[in-house]
């Protein structure tokens, strides 16, 4: 993995930050029920307005939030901000870019040996998302209740947490680059 200026590359993936130029690509990307319905704070449909608001929220954070891009193009976006969370493009669903980009984003993060535990969470009902926490070391904590803006109603969220011990010891540290 290679993290120069905020662009971390796998073998089939880049991450880098989000710019203006995605906005069109985003909603390409996300205005598709079987993806936001999964999010908290994405709405449907998905609008250029939508793309652009979310673009000026997260365009300083650099380092924080990705958009994944694969030979393709944009096929999604990960992030660490507030908590772990991402999302993906439906048409590239079960190709485990999830846990190839969540990976590389958990090695960069606990690549410093200072860094906090991270929490993250998923939908009830969402068992592909249950299952990529799961495979990238993340267990089960507290579970809370949000407004999903999608579906307009309070959903559960199934806590997940990933502690720098936990990391570190079924990573043996990671793979840093």
């Amino acid at each position: 993995m290679q993290a120069p200026g905020h662009i971390v590359t796998t073998s089939r993936l880049r991450l880098r930050p989000v710019l203006e130029a995605d906005a069109d690509a985003i909603v390409t990307a996300i205005n598709d029920f079987d993806v936001v319905r999964w999010l908290s704070r994405a709405p449907f449909p998905y609008t250029r307005s939508d793309a652009l608001a979310f673009i000026g929220k997260n365009a300083g954070h650099a380092g924080q939030v990705w958009m994944i891009e694969d030979a393709s193009g944009l096929v999604g976006c990960i992030g660490r901000k507030r908590e772990f969370g991402y999302w993906l493009a439906r048409s590239v669903w079960g190709r485990g870019y999830a846990t190839e980009a969540g990976q590389a984003v958990l090695d960069l993060h606990f690549a410093d040996p200072a860094a906090p535990g991270l929490l993250s969470g998923y939908h009830t009902g969402n068992d592909r998302s249950a299952h990529v926490l799961g495979k990238l070391g993340f267990t089960p904590c507290e579970d809370r209740e949000i407004h999903a803006l999608a579906v307009d109603r309070v959903v559960t969220i199934h806590g997940m947490w990933l502690g720098p011990e936990t990391y570190h010891a079924t990573r043996g540290g990671g793979t840093h680059g």
